[in-house]
């Protein structure tokens, strides 16, 4: 069996550039993580900005169009969309669009919807043969028309 003595300075230097280099790997990828949580943010903020305004829009109008009857109450903030005896209520509560189908028998209320969105804003509203749909999201304000 071999017995060191001491250790040499090649060993002592040997040994600060193995945990240097470990430290520097260790920091690249640190680095690395950072970088990458930071674009997932800006892309995952961007996704709910586009989603939010844009979705909601195609489905109410998607909605209107598929309707065979539309009632526009509570200054444009709720919606019955009528077809083949189920009504569809799409209203906007707590900063969110919700929607519910009932059948043209039940009590048509506005509670226990399925939530769809997150929006600051909704409402609709008919002028001319068209319906204007205007969402906000985020502080913007998204509209289009519909015709039926």
């Amino acid at each position: 069996m071999k017995k060191y003595k001491n250790n040499s300075l090649t060993d002592v230097i040997s040994t600060i550039g193995s945990m240097t280099l470990f430290l520097l790997f260790t920091g690249c990828l640190l680095m690395m993580i950072a970088v990458a949580a930071g674009t997932y943010d800006r892309i995952n903020a961007g996704f709910d900005k586009t989603f939010g305004a844009s979705a909601s829009l195609r489905y109410i109008s998607n909605k209107l169009k598929s309707a065979d009857e539309v009632k526009i109450e509570n200054s444009g903030k709720v919606l019955y969309l009528e077809g083949g005896g189920i009504t569809d209520i799409i209203y906007f509560d707590k900063n969110a669009l919700y929607e519910k189908s009932v059948s043209d028998t039940d009590e048509k209320t506005l509670d226990g919807g399925n939530k769809l969105f997150e929006l600051s804003d909704m409402n609709v509203s008919e002028q001319m043969g068209l319906y204007q749909i205007t969402v906000s999201h985020n502080g913007e304000k998204n509209s289009t028309f519909v015709r039926r």
